[in-house]
């Protein structure tokens, strides 16, 4: 759609993004800054739309649209005003002045263009039917003066109306004929020469409700010589109907007596069904309108839910409407409001949240959906909409800032079309709820965030303040007399209250600071500073605020909090006047780290002490540096020493002190001793201490002047003492030195129990690789040694029975048989001891293994245990792994072998072997591997003992066997980091169940 529109606004911002975006979608842009300019440029260009600001320095749009009304065609001119307000009063001043519709400020563009299209197309529309009825009119007089005087061809009479669309009839009054031209046939859709001529046939064309209106025209125009001028609707063959417009006259003879009428018909069809879409148009604006100022005046939410149904189901009218509320789960929607349905839905029923209902789908494709359900393949039709026989509905989502609140739809059991403007309308009143419901969310966050705020503010120990910077109120809460003295009544003054209080040193720098941030629209402040409490001394504050600002950027709102930080300051003045006096304490601390770590560098016992007493003695420039190790009798024993050149060395002395009885000792196995004791074991000066003459004396010995004395603990337990003695002098032991000596032995008895437990590991590796050799070494016996003279037995004992069984008689024989089973027992309990320690001495890489052709070649060789006992088996679904061949081939050997060998008697053995691929929640697989027969059995009880060595549940007589065959079998599953298990009942059969990694790393 092209036209020309001028825009009228001071901002020039504003006009050059309107005319951005009117220009891309096709319109020519004029533009005015004032009102005055506005009106000269509408006498020179005569635009089609004027988009008009209300609110204008010098003329404002009301004043500006008012006056243009007073210029020739200026009350033809739609203008569309912009206002901030949203107030009844400036709505109606808007409409008052002249103008054709209003819009509020922000300006959302699709709502802009909408509006724009509309009143463009009502505007030309309008014009489109005062020029058809001016040349009706022009027409009607045309076609009566040829009727009367023939002064104008017949031909030029008969362009003039096919030129203008309209149909010519004339209807005898005496005879009844009607008689109509093409045009007229046409217009009542007739195809040319199909009018009979009868005036019935006219009257059965004209619909029933506008019958009586022709009529009664008809009569008053014959009888009373009114005007013939009227509209109405005709229906044609084909059941569409038509808005015809009919002007004409009666002819009279000389004494006035009616001869005929004849006239002209229009189709104003097109005309009508823009005014029938002006009007809703206009309907759907107000509805728009009153519900925005619902939501505006604060409404709840359920009410104004309730309302918008009930004013759409009534604009559209539909018998249906509803607003679906999104759960907080996301699964379902709540039928919050509605109108139409059945009792007890609204509140309760719930319509899923996926593809198969039209509510999910709208949710889902973010988008309006319009259906007619008969036809709809996106989604089934939901139960709710069955139930109620609905064929026609549209569907809009409902918008939230970080979710959608749900859907608005309406819906009729009428097979219907709804509009892209039913759409608009509807996307419009979702709209204006989806705002009112971000405003209601909006405000409960605040006065919840409020009531928090009150909360904190009663729970804190800070003194909370609440600063109003447009009224320059503060208000404080109670601990502002907990800290300060003052009470909240008194302080609840100014902002000056509080800066009158500031220390005159720090008062205009805090200010320009706080002054910095309102103004310079950052976000956060704070300060330290010195505040004056209620006796006038100065407590020293930690202050700190937040900056509210509105939607300008403006500052109106400061909220903070004051910690008394005085307790602080001072430990903090007091740790800086330490550092200062010690600054060499300082750069002391600073090594603690590294002597830390070059003290658990080495785990070997002897360096972790030597190096120990080399640190602390450079750490803290002491003479001597002592470890002493407490024997379990107590006596002492100096370990590693360090001192400097000159002092006399104890190293490698014991030493006797007298003093040194139990009771120091127990002290110090709990880990220490107290303070007041901690004093008696480090000594500044030992000729002025008031100690034992026995421990000064003991003490002289060594020349030491002063001393400092520290437990070590290695595992909570006493082991050893740390000391440094002064021999050159007196030396007042600080606490940080006492401090940093007790961290150090700490750290030295972690270090000992580190290298205790290296030792320990050390000693246990060693006897496990002493474990292994002898386990090779009897591997060795067993498979050389030991069978040997087994083999020996077996050949002497057959060789007797060759060449002496005639002397040996029966019992002869016996005692060789006997002696033959035992020697072969003895034999295959040496070699499965052998295969059972070879698991993994001998072990062979892992390589892809075919379980399919392992199990066949272990069927191969247990062909004649299966013919012997008759017995089937039964493969399924065995995957390839990565394992061990040779040790899974065993493996398998053994379960099928027990699986035949314990079999039911009389039951020939059935054994099902199959697989499965078991996927772990690490996404890890493994393959299961299961060995199920019909045999004897056997009770879970004894399901962990099966597994272990020589362990059976029936006698040699009943079934030979060494009772080392599962362990095997366990022994196995543990090398490839598996599991194997078994379920039984006795008399059913066992089912062996094997769990490996398909991929072993």
């Amino acid at each position: 759609m092209t036209g020309l529109i001028l825009i009228v606004d001071d901002e020039s911002l504003v006009r050059s993004h309107l005319r951005e975006l009117l220009e891309n979608t096709g319109y020519v842009v004029a533009e005015a800054e004032t009102g005055e300019e506005a009106l000269s440029m509408y006498s020179q260009l005569h635009p089609d739309l004027l988009l008009l600001d209300a609110t204008m320095p010098e003329m404002d749009g009301f004043t500006c649209c008012q006056r243009l009304q007073l210029l020739p065609t200026g009350d033809k001119i739609p203008v569309l005003i912009m206002t901030d307000d949203s107030d009844q009063v400036a709505i109606e001043k808007a409409f008052a002045v002249g103008a054709t519709d209003y819009i509020q400020k922000p300006i959302q563009w699709c709502v802009l263009k909408r509006r724009i299209q509309q009143i463009l197309v009502a505007r030309r529309t309008m014009e489109e039917l005062r020029s058809l009825r001016d040349v009706a009119c022009s027409t009607e007089v045309v076609s009566l003066s040829q009727a009367q005087q023939s002064y104008l061809p017949e031909t030029q009479l008969r362009v003039a109306l096919q030129a203008t669309r309209m149909g010519i009839w004339d209807w005898d009054i005496n005879t009844g004929l009607l008689t109509w031209s093409n045009d007229q046939q046409i217009l009542f859709g007739f195809n040319p020469g199909e009018f009979d001529g009868k005036y019935e046939t006219f009257c059965r064309c004209i619909h029933f409700d506008s019958r009586h209106v022709v009529t009664n025209a008809v009569e008053k125009a014959i009888n009373d010589d009114v005007e013939y001028d009227i509209e109405f609707r005709i229906l044609l063959p084909d059941g569409n109907m038509r808005w015809v417009a009919s002007k004409g006259v009666v002819i009279r003879d000389a004494s006035q007596v009616a001869l005929r009428m004849t006239g002209v018909d229009t189709d104003i069809t097109k005309r009508k069904q823009n005014e029938s879409a002006l009007e809703v148009y206009a309907n759907h604006q107000a509805l728009i309108g009153e519900l925005s100022q619902l939501a505006l005046a604060g409404s709840d939410l359920t009410t104004l839910f309730e309302w918008a149904v009930f004013f759409l189901a009534k604009s559209l009218a539909v018998e249906y409407t509803k607003v679906l509320e999104l759960m907080p789960d996301g699964e379902n929607l709540l039928l919050r409001a509605g109108v139409g349905w059945m009792p007890g839905l609204v509140g309760n029923a719930l319509v899923g949240t996926d593809v198969k209902s039209q509510a999910g789908y709208t949710l889902l494709s973010n988008e309006p959906i319009v259906t007619d359900l008969r036809t709809e393949r996106r989604f089934y039709q939901p139960q709710i909409l069955c139930d109620h026989r609905v064929i026609s509905g549209v569907s809009v989502l409902i918008h939230g800032n970080k979710r959608p609140f749900g859907v608005l739809g309406a819906h009729t059991r009428l097979r219907r079309k709804f509009t892209q403007e039913d759409v608009y309308f509807l996307q419009a009143v979702a709209n204006i709820l989806g705002t009112a419901i971000e405003r209601k969310l909006s405000e409960e966050a605040l006065r919840q965030s409020e009531e928090r705020f009150q909360i904190l503010a009663r729970a804190t120990n800070d003194t909370v303040w609440d600063w109003n910077l447009i009224t320059n109120q503060v208000w404080w809460n109670e601990s502002v007399k907990t800290q300060f003295g003052y009470s909240p009544r008194s302080s609840k003054t100014d902002h000056h209250w509080w800066s009158d209080r500031l220390h005159p040193e720090e008062r205009e720098i805090v200010l320009a600071n706080l002054k910095k941030v309102i103004d310079g629209g950052e976000q956060s402040w704070s300060s330290e500073y010195r505040f004056r409490n209620d006796s006038h001394q100065y407590s020293h504050i930690f202050d700190r605020g937040f900056v509210v600002r509105n939607q300008d950027g403006q500052a109106v709102r400061m909220i903070g909090a004051m910690m008394d930080i005085t307790d602080r300051k001072h430990a903090q003045e007091e740790l800086v006047k330490q550092n200062m006096r010690s600054l060499r304490e300082v750069s002391r601390s600073q090594l603690f780290a590294d002597i830390t770590l070059k003290i658990r560098q080495s785990l070997q016992i002897d360096e972790i002490l030597q190096t120990s007493v080399n640190e602390v003695q450079k750490l803290l420039d002491a003479d001597r540096v002592l470890i002493v190790r407490l024997d379990p009798d107590w006596s002492i024993k100096v370990v590693k020493e360090a001192l400097i050149p000159g002092c006399t060395s104890i190293q490698g002395h014991d030493i006797n002190d007298p003093c040194f009885n139990q009771t120091y000792i127990e002290k110090y196995r709990q880990g220490g001793i107290s303070a007041n004791d901690l004093r008696r074991a480090s000594f500044a000066n030992i000729e002025e201490s008031n100690i034992q003459g026995c421990h000064a004396e003991f003490l002289r010995q060594f020349g030491v002047k002063a001393n400092l004395v520290v437990p070590i603990l290695v595992q909570n337990q006493l082991w050893g003492l740390l000391i440094t003695h002064q021999c050159s002098h007196p030396r007042p032991w600080t606490t940080w030195e006492t401090e940093l000596l007790s961290q150090l032995a700490d750290q030295i008895g972690i270090a000992l129990a580190q290298g205790k437990l290296l030792e320990t590991e050390t000693r246990q590796r060693l006897e496990l690789a002493r474990s292994n050799e002898e386990l090779q070494q009897f591997a060795f016996v067993a498979s050389h040694d030991l069978q040997e003279p087994l083999r020996k037995i077996k050949a002497f004992g057959n060789r007797l029975k060759v060449t002496s069984s005639d002397n040996l008689g029966e019992q002869g024989l016996d005692y060789i048989e006997r002696m033959t089973n035992a020697s072969e027992r003895m034999q295959s309990l040496i070699e499965d001891l052998l295969m059972l320690s070879r698991i993994t001495t001998r072990a062979q890489p892992f390589v892809p293994v075919n379980l399919v052709q392992v199990t066949a070649e272990v069927l191969s060789d247990l062909e004649v245990s299966l013919q012997q006992t008759g017995g089937q088996v039964e493969v399924h679904n065995l995957p390839v792994i990565n394992a061990d061949p040779i040790q899974i081939r065993q493996l398998l050997q053994n379960l099928i072998g027990n699986a035949l060998k314990f079999h039911r008697p009389q039951v020939s053995p059935l054994i099902k072997i199959y697989g499965q691929i078991l996927t772990k929640p690490d996404g890890t697989e493994e393959c299961e591997i299961t060995i199920e027969d019909n045999g004897i059995g056997f009770d879970e009880k004894y399901l962990d003992r099966i597994f272990n060595v020589f362990q059976r549940l029936h006698g040699r007589s009943q079934y030979e066997g060494t009772g080392i065959g599962l362990a095997i079998c366990r022994k196995i599953v543990e090398r490839h980091q598996g599991k194997i298990t078994a379920h039984s009942r006795l008399g059913y059969g066992a089912k062996f169940i094997v769990t490996l990694p398909k991929y072993w790393v």
